[in-house]
């Protein structure tokens, strides 16, 4: 927790410290140190920028003095930061960018295309240079690096004749007026911004900076198997999901039928041999605008996305680039073949090894093992993987209770896999493919809906409520002039045996009631501007209608049962649900959907440990939670 002065670790360029600076001054009773640090990228200034360069190159010492416990954040420049990032730290704030664009500084004011012949143009980056030779290929590239004082200075004593740098770095330092040109180029999708690190159990700190997080308007991108396509074979969990999504991005193979009954946006990419509707980048950069957005992304494939399915690649280009992605298996066309049939894959006796093999790649390159029931073999699977000539750096996954809760993962090498103290059940997966790990925060939701969670990281349910339906039909209904709804429970459970009038206003706490209700044909009338129960009972104030039905639950208990018109009429039950404890050691966040998820926690658990953050809906559920002593770690969620 923050007790005294906040120290910041940045690196001690002008650059930087503008940039604490601009984060700081949305804190102003917040008091600071700035603990400055050169990285090995401003240390070691010979190499260039466009040779392959460590990822940390500008972040390791910063990152080792935050493990290290000799600050509380680091603030960067969001396009440095390695991928993955350092483990035991996590990225707490991604902020808006202040400018995404390049600009170009010249001698004279020049813009690029007065520049002459076989001028020189100093840059730190290959996709600009390859840019400036795409636009003017007659142009002397020359490779530079420095803070942005001594690259402008390299202009003034001649050493160049002109400069790629970033429009934001201008902006921050003051320096707008060198701009001689803005220049069209495609930049880095993370210039601009700038990313807040802490070590990962700092609850405290990702709560104070959370209003500065953009990520929290962003969307979610599902990456699902639909199972080759056949209706017959999608899975509650999968159709949970197209139930809640806002775009569909749709495979080869998959019957359209499926989707006829989902009124959202839907988009073939698909590919052939020969014919691809999308390119494999352009399909990438769709789901990544379409998440940015804020929108709830489904890419649907035939088969499983982890097997021939292109998955880790959608994977990688997204979490590079901070959209949060979670995987849903599907069943392989290998397995679908193989029950179609009759023929089993492996059986006793007859066949106990099974190799997935694409008929691009013929070679035994590159190649995946996966050995099922190992957890007590692990030696015996060292020694066959050494004889077999295997490396022994070779990456090594274990995976205990795949799937569950109570997931863990371990990751090691053939080498030290032995080593390893785990218990069955166990999957163990062995290749370089294994590098590809990146580690997501694990949630527990503890609501009805996970898939309408937009809070980042992989969301486990664990539902601490039920919803019993109730036949209830409100005597008169045609005599109400309006019907307010607080829940997209309360519209499925009302809708169910009743109707809503045309002349009848329709009143919805906020965007996820209103998506709710449209889905079942209606429109809303009206909306209070933050989805609040006090807001609502506000503005039906304001509305002034004679009567007001209220459709609710057994616990319900809100301002709106204080107005006179508004007659409240019970349509479905809220129980609590105990479960089983979880080692909440696992998780770095907790999402209460309502009061009643918090009630049912605490019948369960006797406190939520420090380092895990509590996300709420509403200000009554956080004023509940702050009335308990967590106020440090409480996130209120804006409502998308």
């Amino acid at each position: 927790m923050v007790k005294k002065k906040l120290r910041v670790i940045a690196r001690a360029s002008n650059l930087a410290l503008a940039q604490v600076s601009e984060i700081m001054a949305d804190f102003p009773d917040l008091e600071y140190e700035i603990i400055k640090i050169d990285s090995i990228g401003d240390k070691d200034k010979s190499r260039s920028l466009m040779s392959k360069i460590p990822e940390d190159f500008f972040t390791r010492e910063l990152d080792q003095a935050l493990l290290a416990g000799r600050g509380d954040i680091a603030i960067h420049s969001a396009k440095d930061i390695p991928f993955p990032l350092t483990q035991g730290l996590s990225i707490i704030a991604l902020t808006s960018a202040k400018d995404k664009r390049d600009a170009l500084v010249s001698k004279n004011n020049l813009k690029l295309r007065e520049l002459p012949p076989g001028a020189r143009i100093g840059t730190s980056s290959k996709s600009r240079k390859d840019e400036i030779c795409r636009i003017r290929p007659d142009l002397q590239i020359i490779s530079i690096r420095g803070t942005i004082e001594e690259r402008l200075a390299q202009i003034k004593i001649g050493n160049i004749d002109a400069l790629v740098i970033a429009v934001c770095a201008l902006k921050r330092l003051d320096m707008k007026k060198r701009i001689a040109e803005i220049l069209s180029f495609a930049t880095h999708p993370l210039q601009g911004h700038l990313a807040l690190t802490a070590k990962q159990e700092r609850a405290d700190l990702k709560v104070i900076f959370s209003p500065f997080d953009i990520r929290q308007k962003y969307g979610k991108v599902f990456l699902v198997g639909m199972n080759n396509g056949e209706p017959g074979l999608i899975t509650l969990k999968v159709k949970a999901i197209l139930d809640q999504s806002d775009v569909i991005f749709y495979d080869d193979l998959i019957d359209e039928s499926v989707l006829d009954g989902y009124n959202r946006k839907k988009v073939y990419v698909g590919k052939r041999k020969g014919k691809h509707s999308f390119s494999q980048d352009e399909i990438n950069e769709l789901l990544y605008r379409a998440a940015v957005k804020g929108d709830l992304v489904v890419r649907l494939k035939s088969g499983d996305p982890f097997i021939f399915g292109r998955g880790g690649e959608e994977l990688y280009f997204l979490q590079k680039r901070m959209i949060s992605v979670e995987i849903i298996p599907g069943i392989n066309s290998a397995s679908l073949s193989a029950a179609s049939t009759g023929i089993p894959l492996t059986m006793r006796g007859i066949s106990n090894q099974l190799y997935f093999l694409s008929g691009h790649k013929l070679l035994n390159s590159g190649k995946t093992q996966v050995y099922f029931m190992g957890a007590s073999k692990l030696e015996a699977i060292k020694k066959r993987l050494l004889d077999e000539q295997n490396k022994s750096e070779t990456q090594v996954a274990l995976i205990q209770n795949a799937g569950r809760i109570d997931e863990k993962l371990v990751i090691t090498n053939i080498e030290n896999m032995d080593k390893v103290k785990i218990k069955s059940p166990v999957i163990i997966i062995i290749g370089d493919v294994v590098r590809q790990y990146r580690p997501v925060p694990k949630i527990l939701f503890t609501g009805l809906n996970p898939f309408s969670c937009r809070v980042p990281g992989k969301i486990i349910h664990y539902p601490l409520i039920e919803i019993e339906m109730i036949t209830a039909k409100p005597g008169k209904i045609n005599n109400y002039s309006a019907i307010v709804f607080t829940s997209k429970v309360a519209v499925e459970a009302f809708c169910r045996y009743n109707k809503i009038k045309k002349k009848q206003k329709i009143i919805a706490i906020g965007p996820h009631t209103e998506k709710e209700l449209k889905k079942k044909g209606y429109q809303i009338d009206h909306m209070p501007q933050t989805a609040d129960s006090d807001d609502l009972a506000f503005l039906i104030k304001k509305l002034r209608f004679k009567d007001v039905l209220y459709p609710c639950s057994n616990i319900s208990n809100n301002a709106l049962h204080k107005l006179k018109n508004v007659i409240s009429v019970i349509v479905y039950k809220t129980k609590l649900r105990p479960l089983s404890k979880v080692d909440l050691k696992l998780f770095s966040g907790i999402v209460f959907s309502s009061s009643s998820t918090i009630d049912a926690f605490f019948k369960i658990y006797n406190k939520i440990p420090d380092n895990i953050v509590a996300y709420v809906y509403g200000k009554h559920s956080a004023k509940k939670l702050k009335e308990k002593g967590y106020e440090q770690i409480v996130q209120t969620l804006q409502i998308s």
